[in-house]
């Protein structure tokens, strides 16, 4: 039940922060929404691409496929790569918006959560599975290929 929890809310935070990032990204592109400060329309795109595809792998751990956590580390990184980017701009005095910053902060914390919670997941799934293969083969342990 544990593990079913924490693909739930896995998926959950994948969907939701992909969603919002689509929303916010995608105001900014159409000029629905103003910002006073600079923006950097290549982080725009990338948040918004991003966000699009948060959600695919989002509905994917919602499915449990294995691929939905290879994209989840996939994603977690690139957003640590972004977000070091930003560093390194903000410490050239290059003009980025301190809003940004925490964003990509918050994205890189949530996507890691993510990982984190799928990797739980695995764990249990895995440690199950030697339960079940240690009932089912009389006592002896065989792991499964």
């Amino acid at each position: 039940m544990t593990q079913q929890r924490n693909a739930w809310f896995a998926a959950l935070l994948a969907i939701v922060t992909g969603l919002l990032s689509v929303k916010e990204g995608g105001s900014v592109m159409l000029g629905v929404s103003t910002r006073a400060y600079t923006i950097l329309p290549w982080l725009v795109w990338y948040n918004v691409s991003l966000g699009f595809a948060a959600v695919i792998v989002g509905i994917g751990i919602w499915k449990r496929h294995t691929w939905g956590v290879r994209y989840a580390v996939t994603i977690v990184t690139l957003h640590c790569f972004v977000f070091m980017i930003l560093i390194i701009l903000l410490a050239f005095h290059e003009a980025v918006a301190i809003s940004s910053v925490i964003a990509m902060l918050f994205r890189t914390a949530v996507w890691s959560a993510i990982v984190v919670l799928m990797e739980r997941e695995k764990k249990m799934r895995n440690k199950n599975e030697q339960i079940a293969c240690l009932h089912s083969s009389g006592g002896d342990y065989i792991r499964p290929h």
